[in-house]
């Protein structure tokens, strides 16, 4: 019988932290690299920015919601609200031209909060 291999809970926190940061690169980056536009059209798409954001908004939803029940302790969560209504805003609501305004903050917060909740695991999980 084969058993599924199933990636350690520390590895999906660690990768949902790098897309945080990648996210927040990429919204630090545009002003700089907008003179390289047509060599970087996947890089800087609309689109790009889309899944990356609700990709890291999903992971972050379900693993902080995970540790939440380990650790009862809800600022992770509130956090990543906030993020997720910072990003929202920044590429649903608001003009183009301030969108850097709301979704750089919000990926920084939303690093935060998997920083929070990664000092919160820590304290309950002994791995």
């Amino acid at each position: 019988m084969e058993q599924k291999r199933v990636l350690p809970t520390q590895t999906w926190h660690k990768a949902g932290l790098w897309l945080s940061i990648l996210c927040t690169i990429h919204c630090l980056a545009m002003p700089f690299i907008m003179a390289l536009l047509p060599f970087l059209g996947s890089f800087i798409s609309h689109e790009f920015e889309h899944i990356l954001v609700n990709v890291s908004v999903v992971l972050a939803f379900v693993l902080l919601i995970k540790d939440y029940r380990m650790h009862r302790m809800i600022l992770p969560l509130l956090l990543v609200g906030v993020a997720t209504t910072l990003n929202f805003l920044g590429l649903y609501v608001v003009d183009h031209d301030l969108e850097t305004y709301f979704v750089v903050p919000g990926a920084l917060v939303m690093a935060l909060a998997y920083y929070v909740n990664w000092r919160y695991h820590s304290r309950v999980c002994p791995h």
